[in-house]
């Protein structure tokens, strides 16, 4: 990454060339283990020629500094700085406190070592003989620390904790002993003996049909002392759990993994509402609220910004996933891993299931209070794994439209800040001698709709120009054509446009016509015209997209008891639709 842009070569011998020479970072790689590495036993003869041209390719990526070296290249880089550096400082620091006796501080240090994986090392390239051993190298080394990072869990006496991340690293690694010997030591504590002992059996029998090997003396010492109820098992004495001897371990415990809070003006209603719901007892499952709104409302801030006001509530843990843009939505698993890897497992230790992974996340949340954040969810389904276990936990979902079914104990609408606080807004921001001398300002304020999301937006945008003035924003904003660059500025457009994604191609082309042909307010038969459509189709299309928050609706009444909907598009929606060609959300 450079300046937040990932600049990795796609080219695969070039990606091969830096991932040598990264994992040799401040030494000197030899050209004859470059073309090793490249070629194996078979170089061409143009090796040499073609290795220059790779590195040659290397130097024109911005921010990386290569120093030809006699007989070969080297790549200096500062301390820290890349992920398998950082992973062995705090493994050292770890294995130093362990040493020392600082159990807790020990702990923290290892489970920060393993958060700085994020998958198998090196996944994303086909390595050669040399770059394919240092990986086995990395991964061996990951397990070590993994191993001594559950050595000190076991100490702090979070055996309980531990069962379900054990489950599945024994279930990846059937004859990795060390691992069994943990688990069936979690167990055993935890109160489950006759499950320990199984584990013994299960080891024993693949043991014994893949390798005809008996289990290790140390494996069968743990056994006979399971079956005897040796009280030299039990969790040595000072060790209580929910107590650490060091503060750093109470990150450790009580995991916390949200945005940054932001601070947000004329939400304080609406935070009290929704708290009370979250704290309120359940009578049964977890509590679950989804928050949902019109497009740049600010769901995900609301939400995120909730959560850091809930620790109170929420001791166990506190964590913020999200299933990303609804166009290209995230998969359960990927985001149960996620969330998984957060609470301790390592990724490589996962099960590929689905269902074994939300057992995993179930297990983990029983007997804790844990607060899920669940960002850009765009159907029901979605939730359904992720739901903790108990009472006490709760999920809050910022979904892209409203939501239905047996998951949800309350739907929350979102609504708009009001006018004082959209002005607000923009004087905290640009000052009031450039605003409020404007004439424009009313009208501007009246075109976002009290939407914090492009009102940040615009202001970034007028940040970034201090020539223009507020008339000048709103005229560039009605005849804008989305570009190459639009994406690469603040644009109020960018909330309204990321939701029509979202929608079915032949919805969002129907939107972008009304947007371009309808009135301010439309009904189901001028809509059905504009579209040439049945009425029946069109009110059902109409339905979906005040779901979405896209359309707005008023209740008509014709002076008898009789009554009827009209739609309404913002006029922030209609001017971003209306500069989108039909076709452009396929």
């Amino acid at each position: 990454m450079h300046d937040g842009v990932n600049v990795t070569p796609s080219a695969p011998k070039v990606r091969q060339v830096l991932a040598l020479l990264a994992l040799r970072a401040n030494s000197t790689v030899p050209l004859h283990q470059l073309v090793e590495e490249l070629w194996e036993e078979r170089p061409p003869s143009s090796a040499a020629t073609t290795l220059q041209t790779y590195i040659y390719q290397l130097r024109k990526l911005p921010g990386l500094s290569l120093e030809t070296t006699p007989g070969g290249y080297r790549l200096p880089v500062p301390r820290g700085s890349l992920d398998s550096m950082r992973f062995t400082e705090l493994a050292d620091l770890g294995r130093r406190a362990m040493e020392e006796g600082h159990v807790a501080e020990a702990a923290d240090l290892l489970h920060r070592a393993l958060d700085v994986w994020r998958g198998p090392a090196l996944s994303d390239l086909t390595p050669g003989p040399i770059v394919g051993i240092d990986a086995l190298r990395l991964a061996e080394q990951r397990y070590e620390v993994l191993e001594e990072r559950i050595d000190a869990d076991l100490l702090l006496g979070r055996h309980h904790r531990l069962i379900s991340e054990l489950t599945a690293l024994a279930a990846d690694n059937p004859t990795r002993e060390g691992l069994h010997a943990k688990l069936m030591l979690s167990l055993y504590r935890a109160g489950r003996r006759p499950d320990a002992l199984e584990v013994f059996q299960r080891i024993r029998r693949v043991l014994i049909q893949e390798l005809g090997l008996e289990p290790c003396s140390e494996l069968q010492w743990l056994h006979q002392q399971v079956l005897a109820g040796d009280r030299g098992l039990d969790l040595p004495a000072g060790r209580v759990v929910g107590h650490p001897a060091h503060p750093a371990a109470a990150s450790a415990q009580a995991p916390v993994k949200l945005p940054a809070d932001v601070p947000l003006i004329g939400r304080d209603p609406e935070f009290a509402k929704v708290g009370r719901m979250l704290r309120e007892p359940a009578v049964q499952g977890p509590k679950c609220v989804c928050v949902a709104g019109a497009p740049g409302v600010g769901t995900t801030s609301f939400t995120v910004a909730l959560a850091h006001r809930l620790a109170d509530a929420f001791p166990d843990g506190r964590l913020y996933v999200s299933f990303g843009d609804p166009a290209a939505s995230r998969s359960v698993e990927d985001v149960l891993g996620e969330l998984l890897e957060a609470v301790g497992h390592t990724r490589a230790g996962l099960p590929a299931k689905r269902t074994e992974r939300a057992a995993l996340l179930r297990a983990w949340t029983a007997g804790r209070r844990v607060l899920l954040v669940v960002d850009h969810v765009s159907a029901a389904h979605q939730i359904a794994d992720l739901l903790p276990e108990d009472t006490g936990s709760a999920v809050l979902v910022a979904g892209y439209r409203r939501l239905y079914g047996g998951h949800f104990g309350a739907q929350v609408d979102l609504l708009p800040i009001g006018p004082e606080q959209s002005l607000e807004l923009f004087l905290g921001a640009l000052g009031p001698d450039r605003l409020l001398g404007e004439g424009s300002t009313r009208a501007m304020l009246d075109l976002f709709g009290g939407l914090p999301g492009p009102m940040a937006e615009a202001v970034g945008l007028l940040e970034l120009r201090p020539h223009w003035s507020v008339r000048r924003l709103v005229e560039w904003m009605s005849r804008d054509r989305p570009t190459a660059l639009t994406h690469q500025r603040p644009h109020p457009f960018h909330h309204v446009r990321r939701r029509c994604g979202g929608l079915d191609p032949w919805a969002g082309d129907a939107l972008v016509k009304l947007a371009s042909e309808a009135d301010e307010v439309l009904t189901v038969k001028q809509a059905a015209r504009i579209l040439g459509m049945a009425p029946e189709v069109t009110e059902e299309l109409l339905e979906e997209l005040v779901e979405f928050f896209l359309l707005e609706v008023d209740l008509v009444r014709d002076g008898s008891s009789e009554h009827f909907f009209q739609y309404r598009m913002p006029p922030l929606l209609r001017m971003a639709l209306r500069t989108v060609a039909v076709g452009a959300f396929a």
